[in-house]
């Protein structure tokens, strides 16, 4: 409706995609993820509540044929007692975001408007409109990318603009893989060969670990859910994660891909998904050798987008 209002009175309008602002623009990009740690750590608290209910709840659903009545009552009560809790806890929760949000990121957002107002009066446009209103949009009155240069202009001066990104401990799909450690040979491997490549902005391992452990995550019980659900604390552009499986006594397959960190999917370059999977190798050297090359052609790939 304010889109076919502002045509109706002949105005020229230019169009801004918010999504890529708030995935590019580097300053907004940092105060998200500081939003999202602040968020995971409390959910931390949350998290060990959630595990208590599930606990209770087992248990009561064992031991329910052996329980007197009275007891069976006691049970119950501490049950939604605590599921009151977790409630209470989830409601603080968004409050508590919701109030960080606004405090961190409102001088970020103030200056993407006052840039794309300049922008577009610079320009001869008579407004500004999110692109996401928009069905159809001619490339040619979309200022995303001369904002995000202007808004990202210390930052290029400087030679930041990095992507960011997590290697997260592989999946140990069975008892012998994890009994090798291979889901931790995986990740240091690849973290060690990628850290050095000056276009990457790699987070550290231990601090991704910590909050997997937090939140009660063995690497056996890794998966992509749980992976993409820990990444988006801190909103990297793309994430590596794979998987392990034990072959024979001494051999292993091995998968790995990278993931878009806004979405959760695997990352595509053209038609073709980032992932490799190799069938067969010795753990061991081999194996570690193995799936940094795997990562690193992956990730050649991935940067070549952005040098054409």
């Amino acid at each position: 409706m304010v889109l076919t209002l502002l045509l109706a009175q002949t105005y020229k309008v230019a169009f801004i995609d918010m999504e890529r602002v708030y995935s590019e623009y580097i300053d907004l990009r940092d105060a998200r993820e500081q939003i999202l740690r602040y968020k995971a750590t409390l959910e931390i608290r949350r998290d060990s509540v959630q595990h208590r209910l599930d606990s209770l709840q087992e248990s009561l659903m064992k031991q329910w044929p052996m329980l007197t009545d009275a007891e069976k009552v006691l049970r119950w009560q501490e049950i939604e007692n605590t599921r009151k809790r977790l409630d209470s806890l989830n409601r603080a929760i968004i409050r508590q975001v919701e109030a960080k949000s606004k405090e961190v990121m409102a001088p970020y957002l103030k200056k993407v408007r006052e840039t794309a107002k300049k922008i577009a009066k610079d320009m001869g446009y008579d407004a500004v409109v999110d692109i996401s209103v928009a069905l159809w949009v001619d490339p040619q009155h979309d200022i995303t990318g001369l904002v995000l240069d202007e808004l990202n202009r210390a930052h290029k001066a400087a030679g930041l603009v990095l992507k960011k990104v997590i290697v997260f401990p592989f999946r140990e799909e069975d008892t012998r893989v994890h009994s090798w450690g291979l889901g931790d040979t995986a990740q240091v491997a690849i973290y060690q060969d990628l850290n050095g490549n000056p276009k990457l902005d790699l987070m550290n391992p231990d601090r991704v670990n910590e909050v997997l452990r937090s939140r009660g995550y063995s690497w056996q019980r890794l998966d992509e859910r749980v992976v993409f659900s820990v990444a988006q604390a801190f909103a990297p552009d793309i994430y590596i994660f794979g998987k392990v499986k034990s072959k024979s006594e001494d051999r292993v397959d091995v998968s790995v891909a990278i993931y878009d960190g806004r979405t959760g999917e695997v990352v595509k370059v053209g038609d073709a998904e980032l992932k490799e999977s190799v069938s067969d190798i010795q753990r061991g050297t081999e194996f570690s050798n193995t799936v940094t090359q795997m990562a690193r052609r992956l990730i050649n790939r991935y940067l070549s987008q952005f040098s054409r």
